[in-house]
């Protein structure tokens, strides 16, 4: 589980102190991105907490990863207000589509 906590808060940090040192990149985009990095690091973790088997963790980490790119690129590119805002949309879609596939991994690791 350190090797998913340790390189989270690194880009996590840097993402901030990214956000907060260049003009730029707004701070709403920062929080979006930062956002997406928590979710997706949050979402793993519960996957090694909750004990999934190890070939779970390594293929839902990689759609997980691939999925968190896509979250922060959209991030980046999202407009800074709330409403009409489809990157919020793609988010939550994204976002509900992982705590299925975790819900999932974890409810079918518990019956074997």
């Amino acid at each position: 589980m350190k090797k998913v906590i340790i390189p989270a808060v690194v880009i996590l940090c840097v993402n901030v102190i990214a956000g907060l040192l260049l003009s730029a990149y707004p701070l709403a985009n920062m929080l979006f991105t930062s956002l997406a990095i928590l979710v997706n690091t949050l979402l793993i973790i519960l996957l090694f907490l909750f004990r999934a088997e190890s070939t779970h963790r390594m293929s839902l980490g990689f759609v997980f990863f691939v999925i968190g790119i896509i979250e922060y690129v959209g991030g980046l590119l999202a407009p800074e207000h709330l409403t009409d805002n489809w990157w919020v949309i793609m988010f939550v879609v994204l976002t509900a589509v992982q705590v299925v596939l975790t819900s999932l991994t974890l409810h079918y690791t518990k019956k074997s």
